[in-house]
């Protein structure tokens, strides 16, 4: 049975949300996490792999929760080790279905309360204030009390319903639709690379990175981006109208599969139903056109089947609140992690252009911290940010909206608001000194 009140309310169960409620509940806080899709997890049972717990640097930024969660993955045979790449620093494979049940698990284990197919429709508020939640779900409307609610919704959702300041970039990177293609003759598709490296050659956007043949192979876990000139030939002969200019997959180790981020919708605002509703027929047309590419024109790739889709449109980026702290593309000059930090992001400034196939990256030699102020709203109280939507410019947002950063954003807005609601205060007021204190124990890297 649900309870009226809670101490801490997750929506969102993404990569955001879910490691919040499970910091939060092990704090002694009664959690409920509320998600709108039909299961746990959001983009982390999607299947995606996940980047950049190594940085630039060959150091392993991310750790504390997000480690223990890939731990017990592995131990099922639901993920790889941390592999490092050229282009994204690292990747961890991840299968879908492992992810979703050990989410699952996780938050049996802490007792906490979880309610899928729930739609938040309100923010209850006293002033600037939060007091609780209305959501819809299967044709009822339900209300929770709570003091402190943490926003894992990816869109920013709670902070925009309860008044906050929120930001949108002028041009928004395209949300995708991914998926997996199986029967890939994964030998033949190395060869073609060792005899035409072109079909690697990264663009001048991406500053100063690069593939080498023999980062691929049968025998190893690898992602790439590749076929820009099979595309160029496609494209002259009318066989791909996609806005991209490369085909980008991971492949692990002694498998036929590779996993495919390709499609993309741009001009789309996924903040809006309308642009949402849009945006999932494209990138589900983009799918059946790209599969007729590779059979037609990749080498490897003629006898490919299509495996698993993601239930769902993956949205990039969208509403991101106006917090206490911001950073900037400044700090780009001195790459700072202040003593203020709560989780750290390795990764590249990685841009998709939302009007174009054109996507820029640079790559970033080292981490850089994510200060506590960054996850709260300037005026709201009650009120945490976790995930993509903590308080960046548009430049830095391509460092800090991958999923590896957002479970260290969202272990520390659990710890914060279980600090805050045993000593009764707003989580504004806790002291960042004792918050980083608690985070390293758990294991977390914070500088």
């Amino acid at each position: 049975m649900y309870q009226e009140r809670y101490d801490v309310i997750v929506v969102g169960s993404g990569p955001g949300g879910f490691p919040a409620a499970v910091a939060a509940a092990r704090r002694g806080m009664k959690v409920l996490v509320l998600e709108r899709n039909p299961f746990l997890g959001g983009l982390l049972a999607s299947g995606l792999p996940l980047l950049a717990f190594i940085d630039r640097s060959g150091r392993q930024v991310v750790k504390g929760f997000a480690e223990e969660f890939i731990i017990r993955l592995r131990e099922v045979g639901g993920a790889t080790e941390h592999i490092p790449v050229p282009i994204q620093n690292s990747i961890t494979y991840v299968n879908m279905s492992w992810a979703r049940i050990m989410i699952n698990e996780m938050l049996r284990e802490e007792h906490v309360d979880t309610m899928v197919y729930a739609e938040l429709s309100e923010m209850l508020m006293e002033g600037d204030r939060v007091k609780g939640v209305k959501v819809f779900s299967r044709g009822e409307s339900y209300t929770f009390y709570t003091e402190t609610v943490i926003d894992g919704t990816g869109d920013a959702s709670c902070a925009y319903k309860a008044g906050a300041r929120c930001e949108k970039g002028e041009n928004l990177q395209p949300p995708t639709l991914t998926f997996d293609v199986e029967n890939i003759d994964i030998e033949k598709f190395c060869e073609y690379v060792r005899t035409h490296p072109e079909t690697i050659k990264l663009p001048e956007t991406f500053k100063g990175i690069s593939q080498q043949a023999e980062d691929f192979g049968a025998d190893k876990t690898f992602a790439t981006m590749c076929f820009f000139d099979l595309i160029e030939q496609a494209r002259e002969a009318g066989d791909f109208t996609l806005p991209r200019n490369m085909i980008d997959f991971t492949h692990q180790k002694n498998t036929d599969r590779g996993f495919f981020n390709v499609t993309r919708a741009i001009n789309t605002d996924v903040s809006e139903l309308e642009d949402y509703n849009r945006a999932e027929d494209i990138c589900e047309h983009q799918i059946f056109e790209i599969m007729r590419f590779l059979r037609k024109y990749c080498p490897g790739f003629k006898n490919c089947t299509l495996g698993q889709m993601m239930p769902y449109l993956g949205a990039r980026e969208s509403r991101r609140i106006a917090g206490k702290k911001t950073l900037t593309s400044d700090i780009l000059k001195e790459l700072p992690v202040p003593d203020d930090s709560v989780a750290l992001t390795g990764y590249n400034v990685d841009i998709h252009g939302q009007t174009s196939g054109i996507m820029t990256m640079i790559p970033i030699p080292h981490a850089i911290g994510i200060p506590y102020g960054c996850l709260i709203p300037e005026k709201i109280e009650g009120l945490i940010m976790s995930g993509r939507t903590i308080s960046v410019d548009q430049t830095i947002f391509g460092m800090t909206r991958i999923m590896s950063a957002c479970m260290a954003v969202g272990e520390a807005a659990g710890t914060a608001a279980a600090i805050a609601c045993k000593k009764g205060i707003l989580p504004s007021g806790i002291d960042v000194k004792e918050l980083r204190r608690e985070l390293i124990e758990q294991g977390a890297v914070v500088s």
